[in-house]
């Protein structure tokens, strides 16, 4: 049997149908890509009534509570009002948003009081209270840490100093990505550390240590490709 030849009309047809095709795959590609980081979880903390633990997390250790603040645009905070935790286990609020492994998670906090600690921060990829990655402020030192806390015991990946201050609100942006963790405070880069024990999926949440008196506001946590 004779081989097939196509006309150059026919070539032209199947050019253009195979151009049109990778287009809208390629359009497809960006509007998912663009949907997946566009799907940001901003955590309403006026949900809750005063007085009454914040709704949208699982609380381990420590005393949470949602507090009005007349200093931020909501009116309200999370606060944990210094309650220690037992053994080697540390306040957590743990969002209720689901498992992420890699994301942008940002928010707003203040210390507020504590006499030997004054440490707050996030924890993510967050599998147990006692296994995940901590980013903490410590309003003390003047210190930013990149910790790895599993099965309770911390060991600190990097830390460098910076300009945190008592009774002022600062913007804590960690974005994690594989191995990745670039950490921004107030909208300035402070670092960028590396790890890869934890690669899977984990969950979000508020940290504090010790004494420290800490409020949380303007929680967002948004997913990355």
């Amino acid at each position: 049997m004779g081989r097939k030849v196509l006309s150059s009309k026919s070539i032209w047809h199947r050019a253009r149908t195979f151009r049109v095709l990778f287009a809208v795959a390629c359009v497809t590609c960006v509007e998912l890509g663009a949907s997946a980081r566009g799907a940001a979880a901003k955590i309403d903390i006026g949900k809750g009534q005063i007085g009454a633990p914040p709704s949208d997390f699982h609380l381990s250790q420590g005393r949470w509570t949602v507090v009005g603040d007349a200093t931020v645009a909501a009116g309200f905070a999370i606060e944990q009002s210094g309650t220690p935790a037992t053994a080697d286990r540390f306040p957590l609020a743990i969002s209720k948003t689901v498992p992420l492994k890699n994301a942008e998670i940002s928010v707003r906090l203040k210390a507020t009081g504590g006499k030997s600690d004054r440490d707050s921060g996030l924890a993510l990829r967050l599998t147990t209270p006692e296994t995940y990655y901590l980013v903490e402020l410590d309003a003390l030192r003047g210190r930013v840490l990149f910790s790895l806390v599993n099965d309770g015991a911390s060991n600190e990946i990097a830390a460098v100093d910076a300009d945190i201050t008592s009774q002022n609100w600062h913007t804590l942006t960690v974005r994690a990505v594989g191995d990745e963790f670039v950490v921004s405070l107030d909208g300035n880069w402070v670092f960028t550390g590396f790890d890869k024990t934890l690669s899977q999926a984990g969950r979000v949440a508020l940290w504090t240590k010790g004494d420290s008196v800490t409020r949380f506001d303007q929680i967002e946590i948004a997913p990355l490709p």
